[in-house]
């Protein structure tokens, strides 16, 4: 890895962003979906006041992970827009 002071390595920031966005983002929204599924699928296995109390936690925790997801979305675009701005800074 270089040791820089000034500047940026292109290549390693876009690669940055597409990681954030193209895994980690997505990898989060995947898991959201099969929780989703797992929670709902209680519904025919599982009845009372703690089987609701249990699906009712749900909506809250897929908000949190939703927010973060486009939250490292928009981090990745943030990495991809520095990159592309150096770039063309560059003349590359």
């Amino acid at each position: 890895m270089a040791n820089l002071s000034h500047g940026m390595n292109v290549q390693e920031v876009e690669n940055l962003g597409h990681k954030l966005q193209n895994t980690y983002a997505a990898q989060i929204t995947q898991f959201m979906t099969q929780i989703e599924q797992l929670v709902n699928n209680t519904n025919d296995t599982w009845a009372g006041k703690d089987a609701n109390d249990f699906r009712s936690w749900w909506p809250a925790k897929r908000s949190a992970l939703k927010a973060i997801a486009t939250d490292l979305h928009g981090f990745g675009q943030s990495a991809l827009n520095n990159a592309s701005e150096q770039k063309s800074a560059s003349g590359m």
